[in-house]
């Protein structure tokens, strides 16, 4: 384990690495990001994408691409606005605003 002697190398490799990950975003959605009310709706249908994003992921596993287009959070989005419309969207979908 001579490489953990040389956290700086590791740190490195780990950040390029994860830089690879990074989400690039085109000049469309960049101008017109994801707010308020569509924070409410990707809030409502959480659970479905939920659901999807798991089939996907097993279905991934075995080398078969199906649904890997759905995302759980809109991104680009306006920050503060979309995620309070997120959860109230949320707890309508939940059942967490029901008495």
């Amino acid at each position: 384990m001579a490489f953990l002697k040389r956290p700086r190398i590791v740190l490195l490799v780990l950040f390029l690495t994860l830089s690879g990950c990074a989400a690039h975003y085109t000049a469309d959605s960049v101008a017109d990001p994801y707010g308020f009310f569509s924070g409410i709706w990707h809030g409502i249908v959480f659970p479905l994408a939920l659901l999807t994003n798991v089939v996907s992921w097993i279905l991934g596993n075995f080398g078969i691409s199906f649904l890997d287009s759905i995302q759980i959070i809109g991104r680009p989005n306006t920050g503060f606005w979309y995620y309070t419309g997120f959860v109230l969207g949320l707890f309508t979908s939940s059942g967490a605003a029901s008495s």
